[in-house]
């Protein structure tokens, strides 16, 4: 009898029979999604890359140096907006006069400078001397920002939008601009690839209109404080332009104690420097009348306190409303006592020296030359008193120094007793 044939082996389980399948379709399923995967971002990389050949393309044409300078054009034969005059409003028919003459001179030999204290009203007479008849003349106000953004944001008073793939060392190559031996860096790049096409347009303005266009550059001041440097490349720049009779560059600066900065400065010797003053005493009466202030009470504010300066009688509308005249000129006397006593390094008025004293008392009547001033005061003590908060001393362009304002005047004689002098 035959032996029983061998039991056949058992089927594979379904699950032991699943690893070669998987590898091989695995492997295929991986290459077909790194292949979508790739053609994904293959297209995605073509849009993106045409999207910005195409706003390359658009922005080179709309930021084009002829587009760039048809705008700038455009912005100085609309000239700058000005805004309305309130109803306190004085009239300075002589100042407005005299400034219309700077903005529009007859004969362009030096450009000007125009110098007057904070709070005199000077801004004010600028725009009122532009209202009337704007075209040609850009204005613009320098404010508290960095200096690196100071070109920008006179470019865009300007409506100077440079070309953003073309800035910096190609565009300033493209223009045809140096840096004149300044650094290759900011605010200096800026400035110049402004210059290159303001000079450009300034000349097609001459060419189209048969005389310059004028720029103001007002409240140079807040330069001169963080950088004097780009201060002293701006006074070239409208040297030059007024050399070539090309642009008439108006700078205008809110503080006489910013006239050493400027004069620091080779170019200041092609300036003309004008003065705006203080109101009137009768305008000044005026002007608070005309903010509901009763005359009488307005004219011993005047001559107590402020005087002219517009920016004390803007503050006096106010505290006259619940201060009385005497209240507000003790709070004046205490604050220039402290800061008088202080920067002298003295603790009481009789401990100043006869010299400082017999100046401050000379002072307190009116401007005395800045030699005899210096000579006494020091120069150091000068600098003080003209760089303090308070505000004791004003330099002049006819080199005078005068006390700052009305109520210094009268609490410096009240402190140093000056009517025994």
């Amino acid at each position: 009898m035959s032996a029983p044939a061998p039991a056949a082996a058992p089927a594979a389980a379904p699950d032991q029979q699943q690893p070669a399948f998987r590898r091989v379709f695995g492997f295929i399923g991986g290459a077909v999604a790194n292949t979508v995967a790739t053609f994904i971002i293959l297209v995605v990389a073509a849009f993106v890359a045409r999207h910005v050949l195409d706003n390359k393309n658009t922005i080179a044409k709309t930021h084009s140096p002829e587009v760039v300078q048809a705008r700038m054009l455009a912005r100085f034969e609309a000239g700058s907006v000005i805004p309305p005059v309130r109803k306190s409003h004085i009239d300075r028919p002589d100042v407005v006069a005299m400034l219309e003459g700077v903005l529009r001179p007859k004969e362009m030999t030096r450009y000007p400078v125009v110098v007057g204290e904070t709070g005199c009203g000077k801004t004010s007479a600028v725009l009122d001397a532009i209202r009337p008849n704007r075209t040609g003349i850009v204005y613009h106000i320098v404010k508290s920002e960095v200096l690196v953004s100071v070109p920008g944001l006179l470019a865009g008073s300007l409506a100077f939008e440079p070309n953003q793939f073309k800035f910096a060392d190609a565009y300033l190559v493209d223009r045809g601009a140096t840096l004149k031996d300044k650094p290759a860096e900011e605010p200096f790049k800026s400035w110049e690839a402004l210059v290159a096409d303001l000079e450009i347009v300034a000349a097609q303005f001459k060419a189209k209109h048969g005389h310059p266009a004028t720029l103001v550059i007002d409240a140079v001041d807040m330069i001169a404080k963080k950088g004097p440097e780009l201060l002293h490349v701006i006074q070239d720049f409208a040297k030059s332009a007024a050399d070539a009779n090309l642009l008439n560059v108006v700078l205008v600066t809110s503080d006489g104690s910013t006239l050493p900065a400027l004069k620091e400065s080779s170019a200041m010797t092609r300036a003309r420097v004008v003065e705006v003053g203080d109101l009137t005493d009768q305008q000044a009466v005026t002007y608070l009348v005309r903010r509901d202030i009763h005359e009488d009470l307005a004219k011993r504010a005047v001559a107590e306190i402020a005087g002219g300066r517009l920016i004390l009688l803007n503050n006096l509308a106010d505290d006259l409303l619940f201060k009385t005249v005497d209240e507000i000129f003790r709070e004046f006397y205490l604050e220039t006592r402290g800061a008088l006593l202080r920067l002298i390094g003295v603790l009481d008025a009789f401990d100043i020296s006869p010299p400082v004293s017999s100046t401050f008392c000379l002072l307190s009547r009116g401007a005395r030359d800045f030699d005899a001033v210096e000579r006494s005061l020091g120069l150091d003590l000068t600098k003080k008193l003209l760089a303090t908060n308070i505000n004791i001393l004003a330099y002049h362009p006819n080199k005078t120094y005068t006390l700052h304002s009305r109520h210094v005047q009268r609490s410096v004689a009240a402190l140093l007793n000056c009517t025994r002098s």
